[in-house]
């Protein structure tokens, strides 16, 4: 935020409504536009543009308004491209004053097709970018929320963002990219998966959703972290697990069509204190070939508790099958159980409520649902 930065940090303003790319009016520059919420750009892409040919330098900050109607939120005809180089920038929502206050702003992508992402990243310079406060919502049309199609971009940090209504991925990574955080973010109502990170090194998932999406709701690659997250209702599994070396701890995995968490033959996992409820397929589901030790986990109401195959090394220590598991209102986001689950007092920790901040969680960056401008 501008109101903690340094004065060599300069904050960079976009509003679709009352924003001007060009030189006019003439108190307009070229010199002044952008730098304030009064004179900001007009368009994401032409803010964009600006950190190409370095108008907009390494650690300069975007906020992106939220306009006064949500209807014309930021609606796009064609891809944003991302393809500076080295620009260790923050790109966040604000609220139609400019102040970044947990305001989500929405892009939609219904002017696009099903082949069109709503936002690629096509060059390997894209590292050390914070995008914050977003909504990609594709709308049924376009193909992904965000795509990367070039190998080794680093430490891309995604903090309260939503990805929804892809008619593929929610976010596809078709090549390799490091450690790449989600952190707050939900994954929704994609006709593939959440996010599809598979191919990717030492991602880190914390305190995400992922729902009702058609494929699996994430999957993810070697060496990744995924931390109190909730994969809820998604058409295939709740998480996948490609390659080696993934720790996955204080999840809950619910309702999944699939497995609530399926790890291929090539995988070698770590589990602590995860919830298994509900899923129609195996709670936990170890493949031929892979290592897996879980430790602390509760398993209810699954066709079965975990399956594994000929050839797997796998291990679970102290391990329960519960007897019932009700939670609070999945539809609001709360899957808490509740205090008559036999979950409780079992050793697993009780998992906060999504949006809203509990005593167990204090709500830090969490989606509003309270704002004018909001998605939610």
């Amino acid at each position: 935020m501008a109101e903690y930065t340094g004065t060599s940090i300069t904050v960079w303003y976009v509003n679709a409504g009352t924003g001007l790319d060009g030189d006019t009016p003439a108190d307009n520059t070229a010199q002044d536009r952008g730098k304030s919420a009064s004179k900001a750009f007009d368009t994401i892409q032409f803010a964009f543009d600006k950190l190409v040919d370095s108008t907009i330098a390494d650690g300069d900050e975007i906020r992106i308004m939220g306009t006064s109607d949500d209807a014309t939120n930021y609606g796009i005809s064609a891809k944003l491209t991302c393809t500076w180089a080295g620009k260790e920038v923050v790109i966040t929502g604000a609220n139609s004053s400019g102040v970044v206050d947990g305001t989500v702003v929405e892009i939609n992508g219904d002017g696009l097709d099903d082949t069109t992402p709503m936002l690629e990243i096509s060059v390997a310079t894209v590292d050390n970018v914070c995008f914050s406060n977003l909504n990609f919502d594709a709308d049924n049309v376009a193909q992904h929320c965000v795509e990367v199609t070039v190998a080794n971009n680093n430490q891309v940090t995604w903090l309260n963002c939503q990805f929804q209504k892809a008619t593929s991925h929610g976010v596809y990574m078709n090549n390799l990219a490091q450690y790449w955080s989600f952190i707050n973010c939900r994954a929704n109502n994609n006709g593939d998966a959440g996010i599809e990170h598979q191919s990717s090194n030492y991602g880190l998932t914390y305190k995400c959703l992922f729902d009702e999406n058609a494929g699996d709701g994430l999957r993810v690659g070697i060496a990744a972290r995924v931390a109190s997250c909730v994969f809820h209702n998604n058409g295939d599994d709740g998480l996948l697990i490609h390659n080696s070396g993934t720790v996955i701890c204080d999840c809950v995995f619910d309702g999944n069509t699939g497995d609530g968490a399926y790890v291929s033959s090539s995988g070698q996992s770590t589990w602590v204190n995860n919830l298994f409820t509900n899923n129609l397929a195996k709670g936990l589901n170890v493949a031929s070939g892979s290592e897996a030790r879980s430790f602390n986990a509760a398993f209810y109401n699954n066709n079965k508790w975990t399956g594994t195959g000929g050839t797997d090394h796998f291990s679970s220590f102290n391990h329960i099958q519960l007897a019932e598991v009700t939670y609070g209102t999945t539809a609001d986001f709360d899957f808490t159980p509740n205090g008559d689950s036999s979950v409780v007092g079992a050793g697993i920790p009780t998992h906060y409520r999504f949006f809203g901040s509990t005593a167990s969680d204090i709500g830090l960056n969490k989606w509003v649902n309270t704002e004018k401008i909001s998605v939610f």
